[in-house]
């Protein structure tokens, strides 16, 4: 994929990713600044998908730092009391430069422009990181679709051409000519708004899902991310043993966080027919060659057909997809 994202994940201590193209930071782990220097001034939007330390522990240098470039936006889910009180702190302890940040509690469903045009939309969904999380409250944890809104034609025009199409777009930009909302304004203004209304005539917005980031928390409902060209899934543990082992703080049993294994990660890219696959928040239990020969046997067990790229824990990858996937099967 012709798209650069450069990401940190090492479950415990730090968790975030930089999408230049979409001017966007998810997560903001330790180091986030210190890693990114001069381009975090280029973030208009700070997507945060629940309070955890290794997930948050940067935030406020990255708040204090932005904000010397003048307005941005913080998303996070509305259920975490924590990103209120974090925000009413920033707000003293750096007032110079954290008043630029525009906090945004979301629900799921909730949508927030990122980058500097109105196609590239950031909309939230729900995920369960949390044992107790009960669904009648508001998320205390999110994941993130990335969005490119387009404008297509209509569907009672698509078997249309571009004839004719040409012509129902000059007829409704006529007919908008004569109306009273359009008749007091200058010629060219009348002009300019009746063919903007003639194109807005024969099409209507459609949201192409180009990426969906889970954060952490159980498998993704593979419908919920259907659609999507790539996919972002933690995977905190190689096995189902391990996540049940409770001997770290990943494990689930001992702390009430829930987390993924490679497999399930796996199994609901297959189901969701998403071809492209990035699996993060990888333990640092395991080691580099581990974590590749693990991924390479689920798969070839699951018979993927698609790319995956693992993001080892203890690096920063600066482009990740312009890494050799650990794993390619385009096979029919």
């Amino acid at each position: 994929m012709n798209l650069q994202i450069a990401i940190h994940s090492s479950p415990r201590f730090a968790t975030w990713m930089w999408i230049p193209d979409w001017h966007l930071l998810i997560d903001a782990g330790d180091g986030a600044t210190q890693h990114l220097g001069y381009k975090i001034r280029k973030i208009d939007t700070v997507a945060l998908t629940h309070s955890h330390r290794d997930h948050i522990g940067g935030l406020l240098q990255v708040v204090n730092q932005r904000g010397e470039a003048g307005n941005f936006a913080v998303a996070h889910p509305c259920g975490s009391r924590s990103f209120k009180q974090l925000e009413n702190f920033a707000s003293v302890f750096n007032p110079g430069s954290s008043w630029r940040a525009t906090w945004h509690a979301l629900e799921e469903g909730d949508s927030l422009q990122t980058g500097d045009t109105p196609e590239r939309v950031l909309k939230a969904f729900r995920t369960r990181h949390y044992l107790d999380d009960n669904i009648e409250n508001a998320p205390r944890s999110l994941g993130f679709h990335l969005l490119w809104r387009k404008q297509k034609v209509r569907a009672e025009f698509r078997d249309l051409s571009q004839k004719e199409l040409d012509e129902m777009r000059r007829k409704i930009g006529q007919e908008a000519m004569t109306s009273p909302r359009l008749r007091d304004l200058p010629q060219a203004e009348r002009e300019q708004m009746a063919n903007q209304t003639g194109r807005e005539g024969i099409t209507e917005p459609v949201d192409e899902k180009w990426i969906s980031v889970g954060g952490d928390g159980e498998p993704l409902d593979p419908n919920e991310v259907r659609g999507a060209k790539l996919l972002l899934h933690e995977a905190t543990f190689l096995c189902k043993e391990d996540r049940d082992s409770g001997d770290e703080e990943e494990a689930e049993p001992t702390h009430g966080h829930v987390h993924s294994t490679v497999e399930e990660a796996l199994r609901v890219a297959q189901m969701a027919q998403v071809e492209n696959v990035v699996l993060y928040h990888i333990s640092t239990r395991y080691t580099d060659a581990q974590i590749r020969d693990d991924i390479r046997a689920v798969a070839q067990n699951l018979d993927f057909r698609g790319r995956i790229w693992p993001v080892l824990p203890r690096r920063v990858h600066w482009n990740l997809l312009g890494e050799k996937p650990v794993w390619e099967n385009h096979s029919n």
